[in-house]
């Protein structure tokens, strides 16, 4: 992969892994929902704003103009966009909150790690990609590691509640989160063969926020713009345009420009390490050894993956050119 998609993609988890603490603050002043519907109207909004003055520079410059959405046409791409739109624009930013209001942003962070196991997972269900021995070994490891992140294995109910409040129940919805946002790597590889990233991120977003305020302001309402101090309105920012519109505007450049699904996503492994260290200096979490042995077993199950897909590769290669 070149150095700077690597750079660039350095950036994006860096912008991704600070977005649990961010969020817990917005959760903290107006709730759960609001903060989902803050989260990707911003994000929507940037994005509006920034392709508008790009199409008029472009007409300008007498270039192509690039559509800000896919065209409503039948067919699988569409139906692709709007399951992405679903999964990741509703579904996940709906379940991440919760999840955060039940749980920490310290295992928010960890659990990230999860993403590249649902990525083969969805890739076997949606793409119909083959499934080996090293993939169920994996995904068996990470699940052992989820439970250690969750206290499953902690030596009781007192010990569970002095090291992390309120955890389970949310740890298994933000992994409902981490699994929404593993389906828009998933579809996306192969829509940005076709069309322009923002195009396709665009509608995507687009899809969310119609299905976030069809549910979230009838249910709740506008947000109570009160209640956000100087420091929750700066977090609104933040969560929408850098650590929304920009990093995963930037993701779908880096799967066109990859070879490999793998290689972007293992960039991920990043974000645990440094979403948990914010998320303890910030928010002044608990970080406790149930949490990082379970993330060590979800990073190892990966690695594993991983290795075993190179070691495929390279029988393959080595079949064509002997």
């Amino acid at each position: 992969m070149p150095l700077d998609i690597w750079i660039g993609l350095l950036l994006c988890n860096l912008a991704w892994a600070v977005n649990p603490s961010i969020a817990k603050r917005i959760i903290q002043e107006i709730g759960p929902q609001h903060a989902a519907w803050l989260k990707y109207a911003v994000a929507l909004a940037a994005y509006a704003v920034v392709m508008a003055g790009r199409r008029l520079s472009s007409r300008r410059a007498g270039r192509r103009q690039i559509a800000l959405f896919m065209p409503g046409k039948p067919g699988k791409d569409i139906g692709a966009v709007i399951l992405i739109g679903l999964a990741t624009c509703f579904v996940s930013p709906m379940t991440q909150m919760f999840g955060l209001e039940a749980s920490t942003a310290v295992n928010n962070s960890i659990l990230v790690a999860f993403e590249p196991v649902f990525t083969v997972v969805f890739g076997w269900l949606l793409l119909g990609e083959r499934l080996g021995k090293s993939h169920f070994l994996s995904f068996f490891l990470a699940i052992i590691g989820f439970l250690f992140i969750s206290d499953v294995f902690a030596t009781s109910a007192a010990g569970r509640q002095a090291q992390a409040p309120a955890v389970g129940h949310g740890d298994l919805i933000l992994l409902i989160a981490i699994a929404g946002e593993a389906v828009y790597s998933v579809l996306s590889r192969r829509l940005t063969k076709l069309y322009p990233g923002p195009m396709i991120f665009g509608t995507a977003m687009l899809v969310g926020v119609i299905l976030l305020s069809a549910v979230i302001l009838p249910w709740k309402g506008f947000p109570a713009w009160g209640r956000l101090s100087l420091t929750g309105w700066l977090a609104v920012g933040w969560l929408g345009i850098a650590g929304t519109a920009i990093p995963y505007l930037y993701w779908l450049h880096a799967l066109n420009r990859s070879l490999s699904l793998g290689s972007v996503v293992l960039s991920l492994f990043l974000q645990p390490l440094l979403g948990a260290l914010t998320a303890v200096v910030f928010l002044g979490e608990p970080f406790h050894a149930n949490q990082l042995i379970g993330g060590g077993m979800i990073v190892l199950a990966v690695t594993f993956q991983i290795l075993a897909e190179n070691r495929q590769a390279q029988k393959r290669a080595a079949l064509v050119f002997p």
